[in-house]
């Protein structure tokens, strides 16, 4: 029993200087500070270690509460201030959805990495101007937060289902609980839709 005892406190120790080891070496910018980055964004960047140089937001009154919780942070109102520091290797952005093109279009052409939070745009004209941009661009990478197909399930599913051949059934339950801030319909639906389209075409 003691072996095990050792053998499983050697496995966490290794874990933890392997997690506390990962450190990223640039700095990130972070666009918007609402109820679903500060429940779950932020948290993840935290544990990842990533090291936010900036938090944006619109309201200047945040700004001092801003650095406040995050004391090694830089509030601003200003975009442009984020896209102008050559420290800043990437941006990530989520505020509303309305929001997302204008935004997203701004961190592309600057040519900084961009994660952003689903729906990157409103319209299919918008969505192939973002594209368009993209492929024009200086190549940095560009991540939609449709976070479902990054799951390791979903891998090791995707390479099953090639196996198949052709001959597969599928069902999706996709539970959401209360959700006071919109239309789970119309704000979540992108989920399932997604998964399915990724993994059948």
């Amino acid at each position: 029993m003691k072996y095990i005892e050792h053998l499983i406190a050697r496995y966490k120790h290794l874990r933890s200087v392997r997690q506390l080891s990962q450190s990223y070496k640039g700095k990130y910018a972070f666009v918007g500070i609402g109820n679903h980055s500060t429940n779950n964004l932020y948290p993840v960047l935290d544990y990842l270690h990533v090291g936010l140089k900036y938090i944006c937001c619109k309201s200047p009154d945040k700004l001092p509460l801003i650095e406040a919780a995050y004391p090694n942070v830089c509030a601003t109102t200003s975009l442009e201030r984020i896209l102008s520091d050559d420290e800043v290797k990437g941006v990530l952005v989520s505020v509303s959805p309305q929001a997302h093109f204008h935004i997203a279009s701004q961190v592309i052409s600057s040519g900084k990495a961009l994660f952003v939070e689903k729906p990157p745009c409103q319209t299919q004209e918008e969505l192939m101007r973002l594209l368009s941009m993209r492929m024009d661009g200086k190549h940095a990478p560009v991540v939609v937060g449709l976070q479902k197909r990054s799951a390791p399930a979903t891998r090791i599913l995707k390479k099953e289902l090639k196996k198949c051949g052709g001959y597969m059934s599928y069902n999706l339950k996709y539970l959401t609980g209360a959700y006071p801030e919109g239309d789970a319909l119309l704000d979540l639906f992108i989920h399932p839709l997604d998964y399915v389209t990724f993994l059948f075409g």
